[in-house]
């Protein structure tokens, strides 16, 4: 099983290993697994478990627990395991990952009808509460992992708020803000903004700032798998998400959403996107003319589908006059949200450094 590249110390202190099986040591559980030694650190967070550690690991455990159930022989496990590994460290601090080879623990995998690998299967309180089979990305397992959270018997804690005490559960804002547009739009810049005008965000802080974005990506992995998954829903009222324009034709019809869609020279996105590309290593051979002609075309069917959407109430924000004019425009959002919001600290997030990439 390979390495990753960092040790979360907090959860474990080494990772040892043996021909045939890793060894590693929980500070949590202070459970050691058989395996001879190899110098750490390292951050690799999934613990392979055997049939005598399950019961206590998974079946006994009192937080929501994925575990996948894979095959060293299975080229998609191996594909897999970079990404269980960087889920396994996100969700340190509320859930446990942990995998079972399925040649080594055949007893496991017939009790929980494993028939093909990977399987991912998620725990709540002992039992199993969701299952999905073959190659995930982050934001399945996360929702594999809400599931088993929301199934977790309620602990009573007189500390907790009633609903009331909540600002965001009070009838000011019952409606669900949605900042939407095009890639590299300001999406982001807006959803700080509205957190600062007093409307809290709905993120997952999965996808941390970097130098493209400095300040956050403000991202909710749950609205991706809108179409199949809208139980988030239920807890977004009073806050803002942010979603691609494509994915609003799935919000569900029985709630009100203020859209805040941002707008942008696409000639300046086009450069924004292919600067971040190259941060990154990506290469695109594909001509601007080409894309720009493809957004326009998407913005052309989004705004002709809209009028019909009487669930949702929308304004078009202009990025580049955002930057130009921000108390005119920042006064035009109050205004669509009945002037509920901070004006001044809106203001007071925008960071003109930030417009790097202008339109000749």
């Amino acid at each position: 099983m390979p390495l990753a590249n960092s040790l979360n110390h907090d959860c474990l202190d080494y990772y040892l290993c043996a021909p045939l099986s890793p060894l590693w040591f929980n500070k949590k559980k202070s459970r050691w697994w058989a395996g001879a030694p190899l110098v750490p650190p390292y951050d690799w967070i999934i613990m392979e478990i055997r049939d005598s550690d399950f019961e206590e690991m998974v079946l006994k455990s009192d937080r929501p627990v994925l575990v996948d159930f894979w095959a060293s022989w299975c080229p998609p496990c191996k594909m897999m395991q970079p990404v269980v590994d960087r889920m396994a460290t996100k969700v340190s601090d509320w859930a446990d990952v942990y995998s079972v080879n399925i040649d080594r623990c055949p007893s496991l995998s017939g009790q929980y009808e494993v028939s093909g690998v990977p399987t991912f299967i998620a725990f709540a309180d002992g039992k199993p509460v969701d299952r999905k089979t073959g190659a995930l990305t982050e934001g399945q397992m996360m929702i594999l992992l809400k599931k088993a959270e929301e199934s977790m018997p309620q602990i009573a804690d007189d500390s907790v708020p009633e609903q009331a005490d909540i600002p965001w559960a009070n009838s000011a804002r019952p409606y669900i803000t949605i900042v939407s547009g095009l890639p590299r739009s300001g999406t982001s810049m807006m959803m700080r903004m509205l957190e600062a005008g007093g409307i809290p965000a709905l993120t997952d802080d999965l996808r941390t700032p970097d130098e493209d974005n400095p300040n956050g990506y403000y991202e909710f992995e749950d609205v991706k798998s809108i179409e199949n998954y809208t139980t988030w829903i239920d807890r977004a009222p009073g806050h803002s998400v942010k979603m691609v324009y494509s994915l609003l034709e799935h919000l569900p019809t029985d709630f009100d959403y203020r859209i805040v869609f941002m707008r942008r020279d696409v000639d300046e996105i086009l450069q924004s996107q292919k600067a971040m590309l190259k941060r990154n290593g990506i290469e695109t051979d594909i001509p601007d003319n080409t894309m720009k002609t493809l957004f326009e075309r998407q913005l052309r069917q989004f705004y002709t589908w809209l009028p019909s959407q009487t669930h949702l109430k929308l304004i078009n924000v202009s990025y580049n006059e955002l930057l130009s004019r921000p108390e005119s425009v920042i006064a035009q959002i109050n205004r669509h949200f009945g002037e509920s919001i901070d004006q001044s600290a809106m203001l007071a997030t925008i960071d003109p450094g930030l417009y790097r990439h202008r339109a000749a």
